[in-house]
């Protein structure tokens, strides 16, 4: 494991060095168009004071960023979202209906990000440490404590969603009566406050695209029988993988 994490990191270090270089190469002769992440990036650092410019190793961060928080994260919502809906098949019809519905010409689909947030079936872990003794409840929490914010299980907890808290139900995201009482402080997939991702209008209107063209082009049954664990790592991933099943396509 360890072994291949090194080589996996040397791969990233050496395939953004050469992007970053190659952007550069590009910006230089102007030709650095791109509205890619990196290419603005690059483009905007030309135009600093030397104290406020990124160096090339703080550019080949935000890589990693760009990959970590900002791929995979999307990659595996979308695969589980695609897991519950081959399970629940009234709910994916009914976003099929919404998507046909909004984008008859399926060969076109070049959504603006107001058609796409304009849909309304498709809308519907981190650590901290406490500097100084503290006590929560019954239980004593000593200082340089590591504390884990369960967002898996706040998500899940029936005082703020009800008795069906536990269950795939996107239409309670239309029930007006809970989410009103839904607060930033009880939804927590990007964090709140200082420490919110500063991406989370870039990866959920990424993913509404991505489900959107998915669900709109392709059937998805689920496979009977089939057996996966979840391991957590920065996300929750399923082992070996989901076992999902495009049947057939979807005409017109």
């Amino acid at each position: 494991m360890n072994r291949k994490f090194k080589s996996a990191c040397e791969v990233i270090d050496r395939v953004s060095k050469k992007l970053i270089k190659e952007k550069y190469n590009k910006a230089e002769k102007g030709e650095l168009k791109g509205k890619d992440l990196l290419s603005l990036l690059i483009n905007i650092n030309k135009t600093l004071p030397i104290e406020e410019k990124m160096t090339d190793e703080e550019l080949k961060y935000q890589i990693m960023t760009f990959l970590v928080a900002g791929h995979e994260t999307t990659s595996i919502s979308t695969c589980w979202t695609l897991y519950f809906l081959a399970h629940h098949t009234h709910e994916q019809d009914l976003l099929r209906e919404e998507l046909v519905k909004a984008f008859p010409d399926k060969s076109n689909f070049n959504p603006t990000f107001d058609e796409i947030n304009s849909l309304e079936y498709l809308i519907s872990l981190t650590t901290r440490t406490n500097i100084k003794d503290k006590v929560f409840g019954d239980y004593v929490i000593p200082k340089d404590t590591v504390i884990m914010v369960a967002i898996s299980a706040l998500h899940k907890l029936p005082e703020i969603w009800g008795p069906t808290a536990a269950e795939f139900d996107p239409k309670r995201w239309l029930d007006p009566s809970l989410t009103k009482n839904v607060s930033n402080l009880n939804y927590l997939p990007f964090l709140t406050g200082t420490r919110a991702c500063i991406g989370n209008k870039v990866a959920l209107t990424e993913f509404k695209v991505l489900l959107s063209m998915l669900i709109r082009n392709f059937v998805f049954q689920q496979i009977e029988g089939f057996q996966f664990k979840k391991r957590t790592l920065t996300v929750n991933k399923p082992h070996p993988y989901l076992g999902l099943l495009a049947v057939s396509k979807v005409e017109g």
